[in-house]
């Protein structure tokens, strides 16, 4: 069918839109890695000579499917860069981009060097949150 003919069919009916349940997006969002996965990058790279990151916890405000949702995140700082490993991503912006499209409140963080990780993790069991 040619673009014309389709032009002159009548239009579809709008679809409804699919209702998003909090409590599913929760539950589904239990088991994410970003407290582990950036723990664990931050180990990593420290192994490796870089002690100048951090692990920084903090509420970052969900895009997409769950804009406006507020959660708890982790990520890694370095300098003014952020690095995203979770959910198998790869994801390496400004810090000031990252900030903004999180709608994250910088005074709201807290931030972790290599020591004080290894520390809560000892203490808590956990990757975290922690404070």
């Amino acid at each position: 069918m040619n673009w014309y003919k389709k032009a002159q069919e009548e239009p579809e009916e709008p679809k409804e839109q699919e209702e998003i349940d909090i409590d599913d997006i929760a539950e589904k969002n239990k088991g994410g890695d970003c407290y582990q996965v950036s723990g664990e990058y931050l180990m990593d790279m420290f192994l490796q000579g870089n002690k100048n990151l951090l692990l920084v916890h903090g509420e970052v405000t969900g895009q997409g499917a769950i804009e406006g949702i507020k959660y708890g995140h982790a990520w890694i700082e370095d300098g003014q860069m952020v690095i995203d490993k979770s959910q198998g991503r790869s994801i390496k912006l400004p810090k000031h981009v990252y900030y903004v499209l999180g709608n994250i409140d910088e005074s709201k963080v807290i931030k972790y060097n290599y020591n004080q990780m290894t520390k809560k993790i000892l203490e808590t069991e956990h990757w975290g949150p922690w404070d």
